[in-house]
C-alpha cells in the first residue's frame, strides 16, 4: 500500500527537521532538548510546534493499520514474531548504541555553545563518568510504545476475533463513523479532547523515559487503534476525500491556536484543548487523504526513501545534536546554520544507509529486506 508506506516514512523523516529546528528555537525545552543556540528565532518554535502536533499521531495511525494488516493477513503468531524482530530488537540495539553517542553529542554542543576551551574533552568526560548507560529511550520512545501497542492490539483483536452480537455491532458502528467525513472528525476529536484533558495540557507531549506516563501512553494508543479499526472496517478508500480542505482548515485553526492571546483560566485551557484536538484530527485525516490521492502509486524514489527511513531516523539524533556544536563559532545567520545542520544530517544518514546498511545484515535486521548491490540511488 504505497500511500501508507510513504506516509509512515515521511512522518518518520520529519523528525530530522524537528530536531534540527529545535536547537535554534527561542523556547526553553528543558531537559527534553538541553541545547540551545545563543542566536535563535521564534520561527523555529513555530516549525517545531506545527510538526509536533501531527507527526506522531499520523505515524501511529499508520502503524496501527499495518499492525492489523499483519494480524489478519499473516496470523496472530506471525504478527507477534514480526513485531519482536522489527521493533523490539531494533529498540534494544538502537538504545544501546545510539544513547551514548547522543549523550556525547549533546554534551559537546552544550559546551561549544558556552565557548568551553575543549568541548570534545568535556563530552568525553561525561561519557566516562557513566552517562553512557541508557537512562532513557530518547527519540526511540516510539518503538518502546509501538511494541507495547502491538501486544495490546493483538490482545484486543483476539478478543474481538469472534463473531458475536457485540463485535458485529461494534464493527458496524465503527464502519458507519469512518465512512462519514465530519462524523469521524467529530468522534475522534472528542476522544482526543478527553485525552488532552487527562494530560492537562493543550498539546500532546512526549514520553521519552522508560517509565510510562499513562495519559500520554493511552493517547497514542487511541491513534494506533484508529489505524487498526480503519483496516478492520475496510474504510481506507473512504478517507481519500478532501485532502486540501482538511489540511487548509487544520492550518488555519493551528495559526489561530498559536497567535491568539489566550488567558490563564481553566475555561480557556479547555477551549485550547478542544481546538488542538480538532485541528490535530483534521491534520491526521488530511494527510491520509493527501497521500491516498497523490502518492498511492509505485515510485522508485519513494520506495528507496521508505526503505531508508527506519535507519535514518534511528541514527540521526547524535548527528543532528553534534553538528550545531561544530557551527557554534561560525558568524553566519541562524537560518543558514539550521539549513546546514538539516542538510548535512540528512546527507550523512542517507549516505550511511546506501553504502553501509542497505545491502548488509543491518538492513535485513531492520526491515527484513535484502537488496541487490547497486551504484544508483533509488534502484533495487
Amino acid at each position: 500500500i504505497y500511500a501508507w508506506d510513504a506516509l509512515r516514512a515521511i512522518m518518520m523523516l520529519l523528525g530530522i527537521v524537528l530536531h534540527a529546528a529545535i536547537t535554534y528555537g527561542s523556547h526553553d525545552y528543558g531537559t527534553f532538548w538541553p541545547i540551545k543556540n545563543p542566536e535563535n528565532s521564534i520561527l523555529f518554535d513555530l516549525m517545531v510546534a506545527l510538526i509536533h502536533f501531527f507527526r506522531m499521531p499520523v505515524f501511529f495511525v499508520a502503524a496501527g493499520y499495518f499492525g492489523a494488516l499483519l494480524f489478519y493477513k499473516k496470523g496472530s503468531k506471525q504478527m507477534l514474531t514480526n513485531r519482536v524482530k522489527r521493533i523490539f530488537l531494533p529498540l534494544l540495539a538502537g538504545v544501546l548504541i545510539v544513547y551514548p553517542l547522543a549523550i556525547f553529542a549533546f554534551s559537546y554542543t552544550a559546551a561549544a555553545f558556552i565557548h568551553a576551551a575543549k568541548p570534545f574533552n568535556v563530552a568525553w568526560n561525561v561519557i566516562v563518568s557513566g552517562r553512557f548507560l541508557p537512562f532513557s529511550v530518547l527519540h526511540l520512545w516510539f518503538l518502546y510504545f509501538l511494541i507495547l501497542y502491538s501486544f495490546m492490539g493483538w490482545l484486543v483483536a483476539r478478543l474481538f476475533n469472534r463473531e458475536t452480537a457485540f463485535t458485529t455491532l461494534s464493527k458496524t458502528l465503527f464502519t458507519y463513523i469512518l465512512q462519514n467525513s465530519w462524523l469521524r472528525v467529530g468522534v475522534l476529536s472528542a476522544l482526543y479532547f478527553i485525552c488532552l484533558w487527562w494530560i492537562g495540557e493543550p498539546s500532546l507531549t512526549t514520553n521519552n523515559k522508560w517509565s510510562i506516563e499513562l495519559p500520554i501512553f493511552m493517547t497514542y494508543f487511541l491513534f494506533f487503534e484508529t489505524g487498526w479499526v480503519i483496516f478492520v472496517t475496510k474504510t481506507l478508500e473512504k478517507l481519500s476525500n478532501y485532502p486540501k480542505r482538511q489540511l487548509g482548515v487544520a492550518a488555519l485553526l493551528f495559526l489561530t491556536f498559536i497567535f491568539t492571546p489566550w488567558g490563564d483560566s481553566i475555561e480557556t485551557l479547555y477551549v485550547r484543548e478542544g481546538l488542538a484536538a480538532l485541528f490535530g484530527v483534521l491534520f491526521i485525516f488530511g494527510f491520509i487523504a493527501l497521500f491516498m490521492t497523490y502518492f498511492n502509486t509505485r515510485s522508485r524514489v519513494l520506495s528507496y526513501i521508505m526503505d531508508a527511513s527506519y535507519w535514518v531516523y534511528i541514527i540521526h539524533l547524535p548527528i543532528v545534536a553534534f553538528l550545531p556544536g561544530l557551527f557554534a563559532a561560525f558568524a553566519i545567520p541562524v537560518f543558514f546554520k539550521f539549513l546546514m545542520a538539516l542538510s548535512l544530517t540528512t546527507f550523512i544518514c542517507f549516505a550511511s544507509y546506501h553504502f553501509a546498511v542497505r545491502n548488509s545484515f543491518i538492513g535485513k535486521f531492520l526491515t527484513g529486506k535484502t537488496h541487490k548491490s547497486s551504484n544508483n540511488w533509488g534502484e533495487k
